[in-house]
């Protein structure tokens, strides 16, 4: 036995390795995938507590207008035709409301019969007004009438198809209503479009598949999603699900929910539902499929598998050469053939799984990364990004060489993707991909490794250094190498504190980046490149990114000539050049931290965007959201008694409408998406991280920078123009 153990070694070591490298893999997969449903239920819990507040907030609104203009309706009873203007006052006064209207008891009006029902209601950009009582609707003998002269107080009315007044689809709130004698005088009522209700919160999802039901407390469709988005097959299965009690499901991790997993010919998903609190009680549900939650998990595993399955094919060609020791040269000379052909595909998937097409430019800031491995397939990494404005970039370096760091590359850059979703503090995305790359690392293999997130507005440059070589800073041809201390690499120890480091990027400089393969490139005498090697190129050097890092390349390999190259030689280039707007409307607006004040901001905003743009759909949403954020500063930037500024820039450039929100209040970063409050109850979720998620929904981009003492948030809109 130990004679074969001694003679199978080589093979023994390399079989454990593989293991070794393949229980990583699956580590890291599942830990992945476990992070990945968290973040599904916490978005799905997310998007139900945020559509039910706004129903509720567009039902309260509409019972909110309803008694604050009892008092007007009182004061113009003496006159028929005076109720009628009393009632189209209310309709102008809100998006929400459909229509409102007030059936009087029997012969109020003498002169106007038994039955006089007015009845005020919105048709397009009109406001209609008609007596709707008759002899084909007599409302007293409706069960809406009979139900709150019955209940003598407001109710709300199961949703209903209204023929006589608003001639669709509503839900109504109403109450007895008394004149000033306090004599009973008839019904009121305020009708909701179920429409306009369901595409309020039928938009905004965050997969393209996902769709929101919303039912009774019966379990009957109260909104359903459009037919063009949803077949009413999957709509009706949906539903049937929900009110089939022997249907299983479980509560969510949270409790707030609960959760039905379902095939829909063949496609699977999870059904996400949860009783609304209050009146009425209606039960929401939101629909997710897994192909989308986890589709391009499953693609990075089927990637990784057959990296795995290629590496260890390719340790057991090298075993198969071994063993062929004594077999003729031009066997062997086939053999590496093979071994060589194989590798080279290893190489374009690596190539592949750093997804970078050489560079990405924008008006701001000008990209480009370089990797040349020292073999087939190496372990340094790069990879970069755009998202809210901010530039996600980073660069590292695996510990050893060929296709175990390239393994360790390939998670390493995959986790980088994953945390880049969902965070933008440098110090938090690298403790989250130590503490996963710990787990499971019985290699102990560790990586050097850079985060970086540049605000391309301000130019403010956070990033976080595990253990990798500084970068260098070039302005006006000066270099600034950055002189904080790095943290550890990654991999080491689970319960590293990473820090974060902060400096501003003036415009028009470039940092670049490296791995230690261009300082430590040795030539025939075994010299290293070195530092000052690099700074002189660098010094010399000129151009946009791609060409800097070519000529800092070739004089590599210049300097090294004709020796082997012993590392992986990466470099990452990032040049900034923030755009200079050339504003078409620029408008500003300052108000106090008063909600009264909403009005003006109303007013300003609408006139903006009428001068703007053309697509009223989109005046809608960019509307609500600049209201919504403003409003959210109003109430929660300054503390209780304190008075405040808040200034709003509106500024359109002729393909980009930008609201800048500013206040001197206390600093709040509403991009992160754990500051939504996720893990609270609908009851205990504080109302402004309900804004910011209505915010993020309704614009393409949302921006938030602490400068000089003041919050400064930008919201932006790529407008849907046809005359801009």
């Amino acid at each position: 036995m130990r004679d074969w153990l001694r003679k199978r070694a080589g093979l023994v070591i390399i079989v454990l390795a593989a293991a070794l490298l393949e229980l990583l893999s699956g580590a890291q997969y599942l830990s992945t995938h476990q992070l990945l449903e968290e973040t599904l239920e916490k978005r799905a819990e997310s998007e139900l507590t945020l559509k039910a507040i706004l129903i509720k907030s567009t039902l309260n609104s509409a019972e909110d207008i309803l008694k604050n203009h009892i008092w007007d309706i009182r004061q113009n009873l003496e006159q028929p035709d005076s109720v009628m203007e009393a009632l189209g006052r209310m309709i102008v006064l809100s998006r929400t409301v459909h229509g409102v209207g007030l059936g009087f008891v029997p012969y109020y009006y003498p002169e106007k019969g038994r039955l006089f029902e007015p009845y005020v209601h919105k048709s397009g950009d009109s406001i209609v007004k008609r007596q709707i009582a008759g002899p084909d609707h007599d409302y007293l003998s409706d069960h809406p009438y009979q139900a709150t002269m019955a209940a003598n107080d407001a109710v709300w009315i199961e949703p209903y198809l209204d023929q006589a007044g608003a001639q669709t689809s509503v839900i109504s709130y109403l109450m007895p209503f008394r004149d000033k004698s306090d004599k009973l005088a008839g019904m009121v009522g305020i009708d909701v479009s179920l429409q306009w209700l369901g595409d309020t919160i039928g938009s905004h999802h965050f997969y393209p598949s996902s769709f929101v039901l919303l039912l009774t407390e019966g379990g009957q469709p109260i909104i359903r999603p459009s037919e063009k988005s949803v077949s009413p097959a999957t709509t009706d299965y949906i539903i049937n699900l929900i009110n089939d009690s022997t249907v299983a499901r479980e509560r969510s991790s949270t409790g707030r929910s609960w959760e039905i997993d379902f095939d829909d010919d063949g496609r699977s998903g999870t059904v996400f539902y949860t009783d609304m609190k209050g009146v009425p009680r209606w039960q929401i549900a939101v629909v997710c499929y897994d192909d989308e939650a986890f589709g391009e998990l499953s693609k990075l595993r089927v990637r990784l598998l057959l990296l795995s399955a290629l590496a260890f094919t390719i340790l057991l060609f090298i075993i198969g050469s071994f063993a062929r020791k004594e077999k003729k040269l031009l066997v062997k000379t086939m053999e590496q053939e093979r071994i060589s052909s194989e590798l080279s595909v290893a190489r374009d998937i690596q190539k592949q799984m750093l997804a970078r097409k050489n560079s990405v430019s924008r008006d701001d800031v000008d990209v480009s990364g370089l990797l040349l491995p020292a073999r087939e397939v190496g372990g340094d990494l790069f990879d970069y990004l755009v998202r809210d404005e901010k530039l996600f970039f980073c660069i590292g370096d695996v510990s050893g060489k060929g296709v175990p760091s390239a393994m360790v590359m390939a998670v390493v850059h995959s986790l980088f993707q994953a945390v880049t979703v969902h965070e933008s503090n440098p110090a938090r995305m690298m403790q989250f991909v130590n503490e996963t790359s710990c787990k499971g690392n019985e290699s102990n293999m560790f990586v050097t490794l850079f985060f970086g997130v540049l605000d391309l507005p301000t130019g403010r440059l956070r990033y976080c250094n595990a253990g990798h070589d500084k970068p260098i800073m070039i302005v006006d041809g000066q270099l600034m190498p950055e002189s904080q201390k790095p943290n550890l690499p990654i991999g080491i120890f689970e319960d590293v504190k990473y820090e974060v480091h902060e400096v501003l990027l003036p415009a028009g400089a470039t940092l670049f980046l490296y791995t230690d393969g261009v300082t430590e490139a040795r030539n025939s005498q075994l010299t290293l490149f070195g530092l000052d090697r690099l700074h002189a190129a660098l010094q010399t050097a000129s151009g946009e990114p791609q060409q800097l890092m070519l000529q800092v390349a070739d004089a590599v390999r210049q300097f090294v000539g004709d020796a082997e190259q012993s590392d992986d030689l990466t470099m990452l280039a990032i040049h900034y050049t923030p755009k200079v707007e050339k504003d078409i409307l620029n408008e500003t607006l300052t108000l106090k931290n008063d909600p009264r004040q909403v009005s003006q901001l109303s007013t300003f905003v609408k006139d903006v965007l009428a001068r703007a743009l053309s697509d009223e759909k989109q005046r809608g949403e960019i509307r609500l959201a600049v209201e919504e954020a403003v409003v959210n500063v109003m109430e929660y930037a300054y503390p209780t008694g304190v008075e405040g500024d808040v200034t709003i820039d509106a500024k359109f450039d002729g393909q980009w409408v930008k609201f800048v929100i500013s206040d001197s209040g206390i600093a709040f970063d509403p991009t992160k998406a754990s500051d939504a409050d996720t893990t609270l109850s609908a009851e205990d979720r504080p109302i402004g991280g309900l804004g910011i998620l209505l915010v993020r929904r309704l614009m393409d981009s949302i921006n938030y920078e602490r400068v000089d003492g003041r919050n400064i948030l930008t919201l932006k809109k790529k407008v849907n123009n046809s005359n801009s």
